[in-house]
């Protein structure tokens, strides 16, 4: 019994001293990253630099600032997707040519024109419609035998009432 409460002793100390450094570490506080900064600033200015201020912007200023970077974010992410889109069509009057292979054994990825797309998500939309107006006949079908079912259940099997 002895041994096991050694043991759990130094095992306990061995947690504490690993783990202690770690529960105590704190961040730096904001006023010792702010005297950080400050003490840069005077630094830089007695060296004859420039020192940029952050404008102060207030509440409604941030808000402003806030929407107009997803604005510009959205605009720039709009940009790229529609680069990368037009990029994998050719006109319509170009004559499309395998590419060779590299020597990687990797070939250009194959291009189609915007008629040829325009034919394919065609026949794909015709193709969904049939679809889901089969599943929509369908639905009806069951629905009105569902509700026949029911109905049977529910007043089929009652007698009517006598008064008296």
């Amino acid at each position: 019994m002895a041994q096991y409460y050694t043991s759990f002793t130094l095992a306990t100390f061995i947690i504490v001293v690993a783990v202690a450094p770690l529960v105590t570490s704190q961040p730096p506080l904001a006023d010792a990253s702010i005297g950080k900064d400050r003490a840069l600033r005077v630094s830089l200015l007695k060296a004859g630099k420039n020192v940029a201020t952050k404008p102060k912007w207030g509440f409604f200023g941030t808000v402003f600032n806030l929407i107009l970077e997803q604005i510009n974010d959205t605009k720039s992410a709009y940009g790229q997707i529609s680069e990368l889109v037009n990029n994998q069509f050719v006109d319509d009057n170009t004559v499309v040519t395998m590419a060779p292979e590299t020597p990687n054994g990797t070939t250009a990825t194959p291009k189609i024109t915007r008629s040829e797309f325009l034919k394919i998500l065609d026949r794909n939309l015709k193709g969904l419609a049939r679809l889901r107006n089969l599943e929509w006949r369908e639905s009806r079908k069951d629905s009105w035998s569902n509700m026949q079912g029911y109905w049977s259940e529910l007043f089929g099997g009652k007698k009517a009432r006598s008064v008296g």
